[in-house]
């Protein structure tokens, strides 16, 4: 594996033991989604004219096809040829598992498993990526 994506891995997987506080849990969803974006933050950036970490940044996501982000040429092959369009629905199934959505994808991240976890990350990204 390419040292960088371990990294990122291994940030991911430490950071998917992210203990959500209670108080959390029942707050506002973007504001609970911003908390779990935080094991994507190794890989991602979200604001317009952030730089491409080991993943893309996803300034703009909604809407747009998987695999088209301007600048960034690591994508791999089985995600490029999805024809994924990013919505909500997209983004559900996908960070369920990426490698389960897309088989192939070079996306190193386990998944979330709990569909209020995703709906709050999606939430958080709706709003953050605008």
């Amino acid at each position: 594996m390419h040292p960088a994506r371990l990294a990122c891995t291994t940030a991911a997987l430490g950071l998917l033991a992210l203990s959500v506080p209670a108080s959390a849990q029942t707050a506002d969803p973007a504001a609970r989604g911003r908390l779990l974006f935080l094991q994507c933050r190794a890989c991602h950036t979200l604001a317009a004219g952030e730089p491409h970490k080991v993943g893309p940044n996803l300034h703009g996501l909604f809407g747009a096809a998987a695999a088209s982000r301007p600048g960034f040429a690591a994508y791999s092959k089985p995600l490029r040829e999805s024809g994924i369009l990013w919505d909500e629905a997209a983004l559900d199934r996908f960070l369920a598992g990426p490698g389960r959505a897309v088989p192939g994808t070079t996306m190193a991240f386990a998944g979330l498993p709990k569909p209020e976890d995703r709906a709050a990350v999606i939430a958080y990204l709706r709003a953050a990526t605008r």
